[in-house]
């Protein structure tokens, strides 16, 4: 692999994970509401986009922006992209795969083992649930997998009070769900706030770069 311009890189990139969502010039335009002239211009190299602009870019094809910097062989062949995709999908799965097939044996152990038997056994695969949950919630922000992870974190917050819950045989202790109702709403509202803030950073970056080309025009006018 050579070496080449960062215009070019790119350029080259933005090409590819477009065409990769089989989108023209025009839709992603309108898309991230831009003009299709500026996206041209990118795609040639003649300019790179503003940090706002990558991010809000990186954000709608569900990569980072290091992955427009880089020259990326996944691009280039799309049979590793695709074993890539697969890879997010089977290393999760094998991973909670792991953690229920210890919960298994646990509870086997104790029906082999343990004289009594607990009535409680079953609670192996309850604790299983919250462990799921985190590993799913690890793997999901490694890869960038924003629903995956949303979701991966509201089971923490509930398989927790319901290992709680079964566990324990307390008065009234079906309150501890209140717990996770409020996280509930708090991750909802973190959720669009950090959507929020994003959009704002874009339409900053916009109207900044809009202004500095205004400001230069009026410069050019009076040379």
């Amino acid at each position: 692999m050579y070496s080449m311009e960062i215009n070019e890189v790119v350029a080259k990139n933005l090409i590819a994970y477009r065409k990769d969502k089989k989108l023209t010039q025009a839709e992603l335009a309108e898309k991230i509401s831009y003009s299709d002239k500026s996206i041209s211009k990118w795609e040639r190299g003649e300019c790179i986009p503003d940090l706002a602009i990558l991010k809000q870019l990186a954000d709608f094809y569900g990569i980072t922006i290091n992955d427009f910097l880089n020259e990326s062989d996944e691009l280039k062949h799309p049979k590793q992209k695709k074993k890539f995709l697969r890879k997010q999908i089977i290393v999760p799965l094998l991973s909670v795969g792991l953690v229920w097939l210890v919960a298994l044996l646990c509870f086997v152990s104790i029906l082999l083992f343990a004289n009594p038997v607990p009535t409680k056994a079953y609670l192996c695969f309850i604790y299983a649930l919250p462990v799921s949950a985190i590993v799913l919630t690890v793997f999901s922000k490694i890869w960038h997998q924003k629903i995956t992870n949303f979701f991966a974190i509201s089971g923490i917050f509930w398989f927790v009070c319901l290992s709680i819950y079964l566990s324990f045989n307390i008065e009234n202790l079906w309150s501890i769900f209140l717990i996770p109702a409020v996280l509930e709403v708090m991750l909802v509202l973190w959720f669009f706030l950090k959507a929020d803030i994003k959009e704002k950073i874009f339409r900053f970056g916009t109207k900044n770069k809009k202004q500095k080309r205004d400001e230069k025009k009026l410069e050019e006018k009076k040379n």
